[in-house]
C-alpha cells in the first residue's frame, strides 16, 4: 500500500497537516510519495518520501490523500478519474461536502482504508465536447459544466437541446449543467435540487434568468445535452467553465455538447456516516432552534 499525497498550498494548515500524515504513515510502516509541487513550499518534506509528478498518482498511488477543500478534492479527483486509485478528502475549510474529513480524523481514516473496512463510492463526472471547434479540447466535470459570460452586462440566449429535442432557449446570465455531486455546490446557490450522489441523473439550471418561468430540469445521466448560446453582441466570447478551475472560450453561436464522461471518480467515505450525515451537518438541517421565547416576546 502507498499512499500519495497532494494539496493546497496556498493553505496555511496544508503544511501541518501533511507532517501529521507523515508521522501517522512512518508509525504505520507505510510508504508515501508527495505530489511534485508541495516541497517547493515545504522543503523541509522532501527527504521523507519520494516527490512524484502528479500523473504519477494514477499509477503508483494504493489511495490519495488532498489536503485543502472541494475545490483541491475536484482537481485531485479529475486527475485520479479512471484510474481506480480512491481518493480521501481531507477538509482544511468550513464547508466541505468531498473533503469530508478533518486533520483529526487521519489516523482512522488511513486504518479504515488498510483494514478495508471504509466505504468506497463511485461519482460521476461530466465531459464537456465542442463540436463546431473540434480543435478545443474537452473539459471534464465533477461537479459541473457552467456556459456563461465574460462581460457582465450581457444576457445570454442558450438554446437547449437534450437528444436532439428542443427543451427551450434560457434567457439568462448563463447554464449550470450539474452532476448529483455538484447539486451541492453552484447549481444549489441558483435553486436547484439537492440530489443524492447515486441518482443517474444531470441537473440543468439557469443562472439569474430573465424569464419568470426558467426552472432547473433534471434528465437521465444518459442523455446529451446541447447548449448554444447567443446575444445580440456576437463579437463576445462565451466561457465554458469547469468545477470552477478549467475554461475554454468559445465564439458566440458555437455548441457546447455536454454528456456523462465514461470514467468515475472514487472517493473514501467514513463507514460509520452515510451521505444524509453529511448534508445535515453541511446545510444545518435538523437543528434544534436556540429561540429564547420569553427574549423574544413569545411566550
Amino acid at each position: 500500500m502507498v499512499v500519495g499525497i497532494v494539496g493546497n498550498t496556498l493553505k496555511p494548515e496544508t503544511e501541518a497537516g501533511i507532517r501529521l500524515l507523515a508521522s501517522i504513515l512512518e508509525r504505520r510502516r507505510l510508504p508515501f510519495i508527495l505530489e511534485e509541487s508541495l516541497p517547493v513550499t515545504f522543503g523541509g518534506l522532501k527527504g521523507l518520501a519520494e516527490v512524484v509528478p502528479a500523473e504519477t498518482m494514477r499509477t503508483r498511488a494504493s489511495v490519495v490523500v488532498a489536503f485543502g477543500g472541494d475545490g483541491t478534492m475536484l482537481g485531485a479527483g479529475r486527475l485520479l478519474a479512471g484510474s481506480g486509485v480512491p481518493l480521501i478528502g481531507v477538509n482544511l475549510g468550513k464547508l466541505g461536502f468531498l473533503a469530508e474529513y478533518s486533520v483529526d480524523d487521519l489516523d482512522q481514516a488511513i486504518g479504515e482504508f488498510a483494514e478495508g473496512s471504509c466505504r468506497i463510492v463511485e461519482r460521476a463526472l461530466l465531459e464537456a465536447t465542442f463540436p463546431d471547434n473540434p480543435d478545443l479540447a474537452p473539459l471534464l466535470g465533477l461537479n459541473d459544466i457552467v456556459i456563461d459570460k465574460r462581460d457582465v452586462s450581457l444576457m445570454l440566449r442558450l438554446e437547449t437541446r437534450i437528444n436532439g429535442d428542443y427543451l427551450g432557449t434560457y434567457n439568462s446570465d448563463g447554464l449550470i449543467i450539474a452532476t448529483p455531486t455538484g447539486s451541492t455546490a453552484y447549481a444549489l446557490a441558483v435553486g436547484g435540487p439537492v440530489v443524492v450522489p447515486s441518482a443517474h441523473v444531470t441537473v440543468i439550471a439557469p443562472i439569474a434568468p430573465h424569464m419568470l418561468t426558467a426552472r432547473p430540469v433534471v434528465v437521465p445521466d444518459t442523455a446529451l445535452i446541447e447548449v448554444r448560446p447567443r446575444s445580440h453582441r456576437h463579437e463576445e466570447d462565451v466561457r465554458v467553465l469547469a468545477d470552477g478551475q478549467n475554461a475554454r472560450h468559445l465564439p458566440m453561436g458555437a455548441r457546447v455538447a455536454v454528456t456523462r464522461h465514461r470514467h468515475v471518480v472514487c472517493l473514501v467515505k467514513r463507514s460509520a456516516t452515510t451521505y444524509f450525515d453529511v448534508l445535515r451537518a453541511k446545510l444545518l438541517w435538523g437543528i434544534e432552534p436556540t429561540l429564547n421565547a420569553k427574549k423574544s416576546g413569545f411566550e
